[in-house]
């Protein structure tokens, strides 16, 4: 484990972007303009979606090219890749993404890097998991994490990046290897299915012992938080991220350490820009508010009465916001090209956080007794809204599962108790457990 020699939670200020000025003197006029071309082409795929058409390998080809263009400086690469993301708009028939890959197992058809694969995998290997069907191939592509040694040397290599060197800032890759095992390891389903069906990872407990010993190890004491490392001039920087701890402390359902620390780090932190904070360019978002909504839910315990009483407040103001800022009287919810990679995973964080506050629900309402009256009608539009999505599309079924039954319509077209338990039981699991995942849930800043 790397030693610790300097301390820093302000991301993106001085050392991310000097260094990557260090590697590339022209980095800062390049990326901007590779920026704005990107913006344009995410504004293509926004379009296919409104059309109900989605796009499989384009989504892929333009995640990927997001991940160059906001984590390298490999210009080249970037290039080949914008050129590639263009061609595929003509193509009409995507449907092979969705089938894995005899080569290697994955489903990342158009991804060359792990974390992009693995992200791809874990989503399809939920639906296998619910389904009882084992991957076809075996999943050749796991080789960097198939063992305990060579696992806790990935990750270890992922945790420091020296972006002045090597022109890339690991964050990404960090993140999404972290969430992807993190599933693997504490999802009991999906954990269960991988020991029996899935080739090319040892998961026993020794397996899942060493991940959880690995995430304790680089958990920060002092903050409670999780984030990626760098090496610059001889100091190696410790960054505190909210996405990292709230993917942990989410697929471990709290059974994390220092509480007192990171319940006062989230507070202490409410108008700090992320990824240390809870804002973005200054105003909330519903995926910082989902992860922070998430973290107080189980952190609610930990938490003095005065702490309580100043979570709830935050939570109020983030509901009001969501309500009246992002979302429209038509349900649909403003699209924000900083954070999303789609318009139906805005979509998801939106209905997400909602889900999370219990405003559709009132058992989920853990931090507060007010009732919603208006809630009914909200959720009327909001999945009117989903419904003009694609219905494959698996960010809009587990949104439409988060936004829960429309009482509008079941009003008018009861269903059964039976069938309802069936449904749950069969399509939730299948979609909703792979929703963040699915929805690029590792934010696209």
């Amino acid at each position: 484990m790397t030693t610790v020699s300097g301390l820093a939670h302000a991301v993106d200020g001085c050392v991310i972007t000097r260094d990557f000025a260090r590697y590339d003197r022209a980095y800062h006029d390049k990326v901007q303009r590779y920026n704005d071309h990107l913006g344009a082409m995410a504004g293509i795929l926004r379009r296919f979606s409104e059309y109900s058409r989605t796009m499989l390998a384009s989504q892929q080809l333009y995640i990927y090219a997001k991940w160059l263009a906001r984590y390298t400086a490999y210009w080249p690469r970037l290039d080949d890749l914008v050129t590639r993301l263009e061609s595929s708009f003509a193509e009409t028939d995507q449907s092979y993404v969705a089938r894995q890959s005899s080569v290697d197992g994955s489903w990342g058809w158009q991804y060359t890097e792990f974390h992009h694969k693995f992200d791809a995998t874990i989503v399809r290997l939920h639906e296998l998991a619910t389904e009882k069907r084992a991957p076809r191939h075996p999943l050749h592509f796991l080789e960097p994490v198939s063992t305990i040694p060579k696992m806790r040397a990935y990750l270890e290599y992922l945790l420091v990046s020296d972006i002045a060197a090597t022109g890339r800032n690991k964050r990404d890759e960090l993140g999404s290897v972290l969430c992807c095992l993190a599933q693997l390891c504490f999802k009991p389903r999906l954990r269960n299915f991988a020991r029996e069906h899935v080739r090319g990872i040892a998961l026993d407990d020794a397996y899942i012992k060493a991940f959880t010993d690995f995430l304790d190890d680089i958990q920060n004491p002092e903050t409670g938080y999780w984030g990626p490392w760098y090496s610059s001039d001889g100091k190696t920087h410790r960054y505190d991220d909210l996405s990292f701890t709230f993917h942990i402390v989410s697929y471990r359902k709290g059974d994390v350490r220092h509480w007192p620390s990171l319940i006062r780090t989230t507070l202490e932190r409410r108008g700090e820009e992320y990824p240390v904070g809870w804002r973005s360019r200054g105003n909330f978002n519903n995926h910082n508010n989902y992860d922070v909504a998430k973290i107080f839910r189980h952190g609610w315990s930990h938490m003095r009465s005065a702490q309580r009483d100043f979570a709830a407040r935050q939570l109020d103001e983030m509901l009001d916001w969501c309500l009246t800022h992002s979302m429209r009287k038509d349900g649909s919810f403003v699209f924000d090209e900083h954070f999303y990679n789609s318009l139906e995973s805005c979509h998801y964080f939106g209905v997400s956080f909602l889900d999370e506050v219990g405003y559709f629900r009132p058992r989920k309402r853990f931090w507060t007794d007010r009732k919603f009256p208006e809630a009914s009608h909200v959720q009327h539009h909001v999945i009117a809204r989903l419904n003009e999505f694609c219905p494959q599309n698996p960010s809009v079924i587990a949104a439409k599962w988060k936004a829960g039954t429309d009482l509008n319509l079941a009003a008018k077209q009861p269903v059964s108790a039976a069938e309802t338990e069936h449904l749950s039981r069969r399509q939730r699991h299948k979609f909703l457990v792979s929703a963040d995942t699915s929805a690029s849930s590792f934010k696209n800043d």
